[in-house]
């Protein structure tokens, strides 16, 4: 979800990631989902069929899940951009992770 604060900041037609990074591994993300700002708040499964880069998310015990807005669509995340992540999340764990936009990045 988006937080109060950040609704200001952003549109409906601004892109969302919603993503998995290994805590000890690859930078990259795992697996990636996009959508849109008007999207929100939305529930996603993050899983293998969702990979990015070939490495698989089952390969790793433990993630950081995060959501990003992207007013220029970039997969990259750029100064400007909001963010919210929550590290250390159990892969294939059974808890819902609420993550909350609600940051601004550097």
């Amino acid at each position: 979800s988006l937080s109060p604060a950040m609704q200001k900041q952003a549109t409906a037609s601004d892109t969302v990631f919603i993503y998995a990074k290994a805590m000890n591994g690859p930078r990259f993300p795992l697996a990636a989902a996009r959508y849109q700002v008007r999207d929100l708040p939305l529930e996603v499964t993050l899983d293998d069929s969702l990979a990015v880069m070939g490495a698989k998310l089952s390969d790793f015990p433990l993630v950081k899940v995060g959501a990003r807005v992207s007013p220029s669509g970039n997969a990259i995340a750029q100064s400007g951009d909001l963010i919210g992540e929550r590290p250390n999340i159990e892969v294939g764990g059974k808890e819902v992770v609420d993550i909350v936009i609600d940051s601004v990045q550097p």
